[in-house]
């Protein structure tokens, strides 16, 4: 009996160990594992690319006229170069009615400013071109201002004549070239030499006693020398040119007045 307790005693110690408890112990991490590093900075964000909106078709507006909805006459303002210009007369509506001519102004020009019918412009003015107008000129704005603007004209004309001063007009006619190439010339009515004038002040030359020859001095025009010699300026140009280009007059040149022979050589 002694010997079993003494077994008992001997034995207890791990008997003990062996019996359950409710008590949990925490295990502790690894002591090798690294910790998990934290960004220092936000990941960048992905790059979207730019999406264009559609296109939207557009009709383009139609130009409009500076004009639309102004009346003929008014006066838009002076335009830089062309039609710099004063109003000499307006009437009650503000339109104006006469206007005078400065240097380096120009016929479309007046057109633009005053808004006019370009018809109604040269039959106001008894124009025969788009060059008809020079510096000093009184012009009908509108066809109420044609007195007013032949009064002024004559007031100040002095020495300058025109068509008006001439009893007959003198004209040129061209045929048709020839065979032999030359056009055929006739003339009517008398070339007269009314003496110098604001457009035509160079010297003539008579053959059997009639102006024939003119030589043209700065500033003269085919119209000055038409007045003067009251024949067509119109006339007198394409005489000279005899078919070949446009030139412009230049100071020294020689034009002839009236034809010498029936027929004469083309330029052209």
């Amino acid at each position: 009996m002694g010997a079993v307790v003494g077994l008992l005693a001997l034995a207890a110690p791990a008997i003990i160990g062996m019996i359950p408890t409710d008590e949990v112990v925490a295990e502790a991490p690894p002591s090798s594992a690294a910790p998990e590093p934290i960004a220092s900075t936000p990941p960048p964000r992905p790059t979207l690319e730019p999406t264009q909106p559609a296109p939207v078709e557009t009709t383009p507006a139609p130009p409009e006229s500076k004009c639309d909805g102004v009346p003929v006459g008014k006066d838009r303002g002076s335009i830089s170069p062309g039609a710099e210009g004063v109003v000499e007369r307006s009437n009650a509506k503000g339109l104006s009615t006469v206007y005078r001519v400065v240097s380096n102004d120009s016929y479309w020009a007046i057109i633009e400013r005053f808004c006019l019918d370009s018809d109604e412009f040269n039959a106001a003015n008894n124009f025969a071109g788009a060059d008809d107008i020079y510096e000093g000129d009184f012009l009908a704005i509108l066809p109420e201002g044609q007195p007013t603007a032949a009064a002024l004209n004559e007031a100040k004309k002095g020495g300058y004549r025109t068509h008006q001063d001439c009893d007959g007009i003198a004209r040129i006619s061209l045929g048709k070239p020839n065979a032999e190439g030359r056009i055929p010339v006739s003339t009517t009515g008398t070339v007269v030499d009314s003496g110098t004038g604001e457009y035509a002040e160079g010297p003539v030359e008579k053959v059997d006693g009639k102006p024939t020859y003119y030589t043209v001095q700065p500033g003269d025009t085919y119209r000055g020398i038409g007045d003067r010699f009251c024949i067509d300026a119109i006339t007198v140009q394409a005489f000279n040119e005899a078919g070949g280009p446009e030139r412009v007059l230049q100071p020294g040149d020689r034009v002839q007045l009236r034809p010498t022979s029936r027929t004469i050589e083309s330029k052209g």
